[in-house]
């Protein structure tokens, strides 16, 4: 082949091969921009909120606890159980806290001037609670109740909706709690105007249940 169609040749695969790179570049690019957006937590819209403010005729009714090793159901006495609307805000912060771990998962390291205050095993799962009520916006559309000495708790008038429950345990078993366990139960439902759920089960979802 002569020289000259050799050469011509390359030009054209380079060619060619400069335009797929491009195109790679260009189909990639989208892509990042869009995770990125999405990584953002959502606004606060409390329009989204005004359907659980007035009071409903529904009522729900279940049993909190955590899931111990060895099988037992560890509940505690006044543990909080709360009755959280489900929207695109509070879904958010349920998906980064509560459905996956809420410490992350490297810790800074301290000096002696940083050193802080050990953490206890509580703060975990409180400070999850604490992101959500520091939005004084959410106030007066969340519910709360107490859970008796056996875990079972009640919820009345409550207006239609999809709600997430969520409750603080922090107690053992037994009279030296040789099982002490701390952590989130929680549950999501969905309620129908004048509807009446029992038996709801708030756990870890260690158990399966979930």
């Amino acid at each position: 082949m002569p020289l000259r169609n050799q050469l011509l040749c390359a030009a054209v695969i380079l060619f060619l091969f400069g335009i797929l790179w491009s195109s790679q570049a260009w189909t990639a690019e989208p892509v990042n921009v869009s995770s990125a957006k999405t990584a953002q937590p959502p606004v606060f819209n409390e329009k989204d909120l005004f359907a659980y403010k007035q009071k409903g005729r529904s009522t729900l009714a279940g049993q909190a606890f955590l899931a111990a090793p060895s099988g037992k159901a560890i509940t505690q006495a006044g543990a909080p159980v709360h009755l959280i609307p489900i929207t695109p805000y509070t879904r958010y912060w349920f998906d980064h806290n509560v459905r996956t771990t809420s410490c992350s998962a490297i810790e800074t390291p301290t000096t002696a001037e940083t050193a802080s205050p050990p953490r206890t095993p509580t703060d975990c799962p409180q400070e999850a609670l604490t992101r959500l009520q520091a939005e004084k916006r959410l106030a007066p559309y969340l519910r709360t109740t107490r859970a008796n000495p056996t875990g079972h708790f009640w919820f009345t008038k409550i207006p239609a909706g999809r709600y997430y429950l969520v409750s603080l345990i922090d107690e053992g078993a037994g009279p030296r709690q040789e099982e002490r366990l701390i952590g989130l139960a929680w549950l999501a439902i969905e309620l129908e105007a004048g509807e009446k759920l029992t038996n709801l089960v708030v756990t870890d979802c260690k158990t399966g249940l979930c």
